[in-house]
Order: C-alpha cells, then structure tokens, then sequence
C-alpha cells in the first residue's frame, strides 16, 4: 500500500465515502430511505402469508424468526451484489486513479451495513411489540454484525475479483442466489438446539439412506448462512428456551468467518492489477 494511504486515512475515507453513498442513493426519489425498507417487509408480509398455516404452530415466534432470517439474507445478497457490480460501476475512478481497490469493497460493506442496522431496529422494534423483550445477549449483536460483514465481503471480493474477466459473473451470481435462498432455512424450520458438531454428526449419519438429499441437508446446516441466521435467533429470539451459542461454536465460526474474509481479500488482492487492462 503506498506510503500515503495509511490506516487512518483508508478508515477515513470508507467511513465519508460509504456514507455519502448512502445518502446519495435515494437522492431524488419521493419516499427515499424508505424504499430500502419497502423490499423486505413486502417480501416478509408475502413469505409469512404463504408459509404461516404450514410451520407457524411449529416455530415459537414465526413471523420473528420469518424476518430475521429474511433481513440477513438480504443483507447478504446486496453486499454480494454490490462487490460483483462495483468494479463495472467505478471504472473510470478505477482507470484513472491509484489506490488500493479493496477501499472500493469496504466502502459497499459499511453503507450496507447501515441498511442493515435500519433493518435490525425494525426487528427489535417487532420483537418488543410481539412480547419478546430484549436480554443481556444483545450484548452479542456486534459480534454477530462482524461475522456477518465478514463472510459477506469474503464472498464478494472472491466474485468480483472475476467479474471483469468473466463478464457472465453477475447474471450467474444472482442465479445462485436465488438457488442460496431455498438452501436457507429462512422460512422453514431449522434445528435451532443443534451446533455445528451435532449437524455434522447428524447429516453423515443419514448418508448411506439417501446420499443426493443427504447433501443437500448438509449443506443446508453447515453453510455459513444458515449457522449465522441460525445463531442470531439464538440470541435475539431464544436466548432462554434454547440458549446463546457456546464459547467453543462461537469462536470457532468467527474462525470461519475471518477466514472466509482473507480468502477473498487475499484472491481480490492478487487479481486488482489486471483490472485496468480487463475493462
């Protein structure tokens, strides 16, 4: 990194730039924020009424559960999104100037991550209306906000690292995750009790009965949407009848998150001096 761009300055500039395009983004537009707010809850208010008479009696707190899992996903989704479609979007700031393009990434994780706090104020506001009061486990809510983030901007930058040279890149991400989105347990039940070890333990003990749906139901438990979605309910919605995660799973899957994240720095890293030369 040159000389110029040091730690305060690149924390600087995420921080100004990620705002203002976040103000920036609704700029003009007769209801402005509120659109950003409009996409899920009509999406939450179609799931829940097509979904309630089949696993409403079954899961305490349904349209909570609905929409927590609904919001990270969608989090998710933008923030993937958003570093596929960056480098396209910034190419004549990318052409013209140098600075360490992963600036470009972190400035997509922290307006999306103000979104997401909107969305999380909404939920909390839900919760306390629904009977479901806050406890000492939202103490945790930064640490899920960091796993979240990280695992977020590690698959973006490992997308997007490609999206220049392969230009297929955003329409066979969206189609992905549209498959991700029924690979989620979102809207159907979810073993809420059981950590990343019993899951495991439980998915290879049903692989000799049916392999194809095995990993399927794998996949669903392990991949690190489902465990992230899977430990928010367990501390903002069953922090008593179920439990917080341990100690052990949570240091574990943040593990898993920060490596997820280097992973991708490290490819977007490695690939940032080709992209002038691929627009």
């Amino acid at each position: 990194m040159p000389r110029r761009y040091t730690l305060s300055r690149c924390l600087q500039t995420v921080w100004i730039v990620g705002w203002s395009d976040f103000v920036l983004k609704y700029h003009g537009s007769v209801l402005g924020y509120l659109w950003s707010l409009i996409g899920p809850l009509v999406k939450f208010i179609v799931i829940y009424y097509v979904t309630r008479p089949f696993v409403d009696a079954a899961i305490p707190n349904y349209p909570l559960y609905l929409f927590l899992g609904l919001i990270i996903f969608e989090h998710f989704c933008n923030t993937t999104t958003g570093c596929v479609s960056m480098l396209l979007n910034k190419e004549s700031i990318i052409s013209k100037m140098s600075f360490p393009r992963i600036l470009l990434i972190l400035i997509i994780g922290w307006s999306n991550l103000i979104v997401y706090l909107t969305y999380l104020l909404v939920f909390v506001a839900f919760s306390i209306l629904l009977g479901v009061i806050p406890t000492v486990q939202y103490l945790q809510i930064p640490l899920l906000l960091l796993q979240m983030t990280l695992v977020a901007l590690g698959v973006g930058m490992l997308i997007s690292a490609y999206s220049l040279k392969f230009r297929d890149t955003e329409h066979l991400w969206a189609l992905i995750l549209y498959v991700l989105f029924w690979l989620t347990p979102i809207f159907y039940q979810y073993r809420l009790d059981a950590p990343l070890s019993v899951s495991v333990r439980t998915i290879f003990a049903d692989m000799s009965i049916a392999p194809f749906h095995a990993f399927f139901n794998f996949f669903i438990h392990v991949q690190p949407l489902s465990i992230l979605i899977n430990d928010s309910r367990r501390i903002l919605l069953y922090p008593d009848s179920i439990g917080a995660p341990t100690a052990t799973h949570t240091i574990v899957f943040t593990g898993m998150c920060m490596a997820v994240f280097l992973i991708g720095a490290r490819v977007f890293q490695s690939r940032s001096r080709f992209f002038v030369e691929e627009y």
